[in-house]
């Protein structure tokens, strides 16, 4: 009885922060918490907004249903090498939602976001063409590095939800190793890579 409810909540918190949804979360984060954020209309944020989820939630997740339905990969993934196509789709996909942002009078950091995004998948494609490394413990990174970085760079006072981010960051890469899903070793290399990728291109660039 202990086992499948520790078994439904590591599958609760592999869906809820699932790493195509981290993107969105660590958009609406920063969003929030930028200096000047009332100058800009319901209208500009909901369009922000929209090009975030749609490049890096909708397009990722209907292309990997595709996928699934013409059975040229296994929803669950779990050989390294069913996630090349949706890396390196997920990859196009945001780079078009990056280059959308840069058409927009909108802060660079922005746009910066999304093409570490980008980059850090172009990583783990060709990690991935040899080695199976965690996604999620990749998508939680990402977020790691995003909030400090911004923290650091901007001087904005976002110390709780960095907090947050480390401890559910914790829970999540507990999650999949429970799960059996991944290896330690594949979970740390997934959430360091990502976290010191995307803090580099967003405090330095």
């Amino acid at each position: 009885m202990t086992n499948n409810i520790l078994k439904y909540i590591a599958q609760f918190f592999s869906f809820v922060f699932n790493p195509f949804l981290i993107p969105t979360m660590g958009f609406l984060i920063v969003y929030y918490n930028m200096p000047s954020v009332e100058l800009y209309t319901d209208k500009v944020r909901n369009i922000l907004l929209g090009i975030v989820f749609v490049s890096t939630f909708v397009l990722p997740i209907f292309f990997i249903f595709l996928m699934t339905v013409s059975k040229r990969i296994n929803y669950n993934m779990m050989h390294h090498r069913e996630r090349l196509l949706p890396y390196i789709f997920s990859a196009f996909s945001i780079l078009l939602g990056a280059q959308l942002l840069g058409k927009l009078p909108v802060p660079e950091i922005y746009k910066m976001f999304l093409l570490a995004t980008c980059l850090i998948l172009i990583i783990l494609f060709f990690i991935t063409m040899k080695w199976k490394i965690s996604g999620h413990a990749a998508g939680m990174g990402g977020l790691v590095g995003l909030l400090v970085g911004v923290a650091l760079k901007y001087g904005i006072e976002i110390n709780a939800y960095i907090i947050a981010s480390l401890i559910i960051s914790g829970i999540v890469c507990s999650t999949r190793l429970y799960l059996k899903k991944h290896n330690p070793a594949q979970v740390y290399a997934g959430f360091s890579i990502s976290s010191l990728f995307m803090f580099s291109v967003i405090y330095f660039l």
